[in-house]
């Protein structure tokens, strides 16, 4: 029995030594493990946050007050860049005196007869009718020509009209360049001339004119009215509808008079200078002459609107 006894105390010691071992090994290898991945139990440093500069960029839009649709597109280009547009009043005359703090660039919608004042502020122009501009200013032109030939080729194309296409035109005078369009359309057979007005040589307002030529015509008769200008094509549309007649479209070479925004089953289409387009053009130039770089000029062609159905 004592034999026995003295072996199980042998056993126990070395089974508790074993145990022993086996502890510091597993403190050593956490230890090590500690050393070897410091990371683990340091905290993410927290990055600093971006300075924001003191004076942000600056687009200021001059001589636009009556452009809306220009404003916006140069708003709507501008989103999410971080360029300030500041739309200033006061006309093009307020460019002489702006003087804003930090890096500023200058955005003038020209119109009418209007020149540019004397200005330290580098500038892009957009010359919204096709005024011609100092070439050493880079520019946006709108080149009005090829409008009255759209609307003309769109008049005749649409359907369903079968050529010849049996039009009334409303015209300024027979020496404009939407006349003489029509004269060779009409040489050529494409253009079935039933009416033809001239605003230069009437006798009798337009409205007069329009009522007594549509009571003539009787639905069938006519294929559609092609108007030189937005002022003429909302007057015969106007006229239309004031008669109950939706059987024949206009068409308009010009989109003044706000022939784009009034555009209706019978006001099919107008054609003419897409502000919008115009607005995001010149933001993208601005940007450059922001950035130090040169801004590109270019020329604008004049674009169809045509009437759809708002969902």
């Amino acid at each position: 029995m004592a034999c026995y006894t003295r072996r199980m105390k042998r056993i126990f010691a070395c089974f508790f030594v074993l145990i022993l071992a086996l502890s510091f090994l597993a403190c050593a290898e956490s230890a090590h493990d500690a050393v070897a991945s410091p990371h683990a139990t340091t905290a993410a440093a927290t990055p600093a946050p971006t300075p924001m500069p003191e004076h942000p960029d600056i687009i200021a839009i001059f001589g636009a007050e009556d452009a809306p649709a220009f404003v916006s597109g140069v708003t709507r280009a501008a989103k999410d860049s971080g360029i300030v547009i500041d739309s200033v009043s006061g006309g093009l005359a307020a460019l002489a005196t702006y003087a804003p703090e930090g890096n500023a660039v200058a955005l003038v919608f020209l119109s009418g007869t209007a020149t540019l004042p004397k200005s330290s502020l580098p500038a892009f122009v957009f010359a919204a009718e096709g005024q011609p501009v100092a070439s050493d200013l880079p520019q946006l032109r709108y080149d009005a020509t090829g409008a009255p030939k759209l609307a003309l080729e769109n008049a005749l194309h649409y359907p369903p009209h079968l050529s010849p296409v049996r039009l009334i035109g409303l015209f300024s005078s027979q020496a404009s360049p939407a006349y003489l369009l029509w004269s060779e359309a009409k040489t050529a057979g494409n253009v079935f001339a039933k009416e033809e007005f001239f605003a230069d040589a009437a006798e009798v307002s337009l409205t007069d004119w329009l009522a007594d030529v549509f009571s003539r015509y009787y639905p069938g008769m006519l294929d559609a009215v092609y108007a030189e200008t937005g002022a003429f094509a909302t007057a015969a549309a106007d006229t239309l509808a004031g008669l109950g007649r939706d059987d024949l479209e206009v068409f308009s070479a010009g989109a003044d008079a706000d022939a784009a925004d009034k555009l209706s089953p019978i006001l099919c289409c107008a054609v003419g200078l897409n502000f919008e387009d115009a607005g995001a053009r010149c933001f993208a130039q601005a940007q450059a002459l922001l950035r130090g770089e040169q801004a590109q000029s270019d020329t604008l062609q004049p674009e169809s609107f045509w009437y759809s159905v708002k969902p």
